[in-house]
């Protein structure tokens, strides 16, 4: 038995003679959360229904697809922070499938391929090709007949059925197979199709099956979808009610007029500011045709490069929107006023900048202090940052070392946003302070012996230069006094 004993329970110190180590690490830090997660909900030829995150184009290409659905559409042109997929299946689409038989007197199924991909017609066109194995039983060749495929092809040599386990296709992209019978080998075929896949038809209820896909924590910041109408603009709106911890964005038809607009968005308000209506809709050149398509997934890829403290309508934001060519239509002064006042953010475009937001608003109008993008942004930044931190000390004991433990890396954090110019410091204020980090004055005796440990976080964020007025006075008598320079 070693003398050396490793506790950390000071109750345990004086059990016998030896030598106890207690060893502890030091108190964790917050780490930003990430701000920067746009999630896509759309339509594409093929691919898993569970939410990805491709880190490449090719990755994204490989898992679903390299093609002209609607969900490949929407990223055309634009680049994301961090991007994250879920796909729409119909719900009356089909898997395609092929079972191969042996060759006896009486062939039975022996090994069935379906596609890996997920159910569409897509895997009609992934092919099988049995032959004899190399050395001993079977050599399996999996291809992707597809147009614009982009998967290799797949091959398996020497593969006895009796021994097949999960992991002799586990690293397929392409197919999964399930053995049916071991009893003997398949015969030898072509190259032969899976069968029976189907797209079936995408209706309002596939996509909110897909939006609750995302119902999860940390799931991303922002959502949008591929294509809109105003039952799903409702999941969406739904989705921010229930989640409360992300940014939706909705948006209308192409042919929308501002009246139009104006008149649905009153159907996209919340309380916590989380809805955000794109309007209008932009031109882009796909496949080298000038195409409209839906505001929301470059209002989403903005976001997605923008750290939370900017505003969506800082002018130099129009480096993030290079891939628009034009808008459905041209608005007046008058337009960008009603829309603001509506709570519609729009794009415009500007002759000596390029393309912009015009108001970086959500749909909530009724709360002048949670109107904008950038403070529901900073605030869910902020918070979400603190209360995973927070999650360390659940369940510790509600001593006041721990609560100043919790102060100390609260005020590190924050000073970190200060030097990183995310957050102002008390220079910025007149009359006051930026900030305010208590974690005494809220606990009392009553509240600590019911386990409650509250923390007061008060926190001046920078605004943005929404409205800037040149107050000019300029002619031939003009006189600057002493005390005016």
């Amino acid at each position: 038995m070693s003398s050396i004993f490793r506790t950390n329970d000071p109750t345990q110190f004086d059990d016998v003679d030896g030598i106890v180590i207690d060893e502890s690490a030091p108190a964790p830090n917050i780490q930003g959360s990430p701000a920067n997660i746009a999630i896509l909900v759309g339509k594409f030829q093929r691919g898993p229904a569970t939410m990805q995150e491709p880190g490449t184009i090719g990755q994204l290409q490989e898992m679903y697809g390299k093609s002209s659905f609607s969900g490949n559409q929407a990223l055309k042109n634009k680049k994301f922070g961090r991007l994250r997929v879920i796909r729409v299946v119909a719900a009356d689409s089909v898997l395609a499938t092929k079972a191969f038989q042996d060759s006896g007197g009486s062939p039975a199924d022996r090994i069935t391929f379906s596609a890996k991909q997920g159910k569409g017609a897509y895997g009609n066109n992934i092919q099988v090709k049995i032959e004899a194995g190399s050395t001993t039983g079977k050599k399996y060749t999996i291809h992707d007949n597809n147009v614009g495929a982009v998967l290799p092809d797949e091959v398996y040599d020497n593969v006895v059925i009796a021994s097949i386990v999960p992991a002799t296709f586990g690293n397929s992209q392409l197919i999964t197979a399930v053995v049916n019978s071991s009893v003997a080998e398949p015969a030898n075929a072509a190259f032969t199709n899976l069968a029976s896949g189907a797209d079936g038809t995408v209706g309002d209820t596939d996509y909110q099956t897909a939006i609750a896909v995302g119902e999860v924590e940390r799931a991303g910041n922002v959502m949008f979808l591929d294509e809109y109408n105003a039952t799903r603009n409702g999941y969406l709106k739904s989705h921010a009610a229930a989640t409360q911890d992300k940014m939706v964005i909705v948006a209308g038809a192409e042919t929308d007029a501002v009246a139009t607009a104006i008149t649905d968005v009153a159907n996209c308000r919340d309380a916590d500011g989380r809805i955000i209506y794109a309007y209008p809709w932009v031109e882009t050149v796909i496949d080298g045709v000038n195409t409209m398509v839906s505001p929301a997934s470059f209002y989403a890829s903005l976001l997605s490069q923008i750290a939370p403290n900017i505003d969506p309508s800082y002018t130099l934001n129009t480096q993030y929107l290079s891939g628009i060519t034009n808008l459905k239509r041209q608005l007046t002064r008058a337009n960008y006023i009603a829309l603001k006042e509506a709570g519609i953010s729009a794009f415009e475009f500007d002759q000596d900048i390029g393309f912009v937001v015009k108001s970086g608003i959500v749909t909530q109008i009724a709360n002048s202090s949670k109107l904008t993008v950038l403070r529901r942004r900073m605030a869910d930044y902020l918070t979400d940052s603190m209360g995973r931190f927070l999650k360390n000390y659940q369940g510790a004991p509600n001593s006041k070392e721990k609560r100043r433990e919790v102060k100390g890396a609260m005020l590190a954090f924050d000073n970190d946003q200060i030097k990183s110019k995310v957050l102002p410091d008390d220079s910025e204020v007149s009359g006051g302070k930026a900030r305010l980090i208590d974690t005494e004055s809220l606990n009392t005796n009553t509240s600590i012996g019911l386990g409650f440990m509250k923390v007061k976080y008060k926190r001046r964020i920078f605004s943005s230069m929404r409205f800037i007025v040149l107050q000019a006075e300029i002619g031939e008598t003009v006189i600057v006094t002493e005390g005016e320079e």
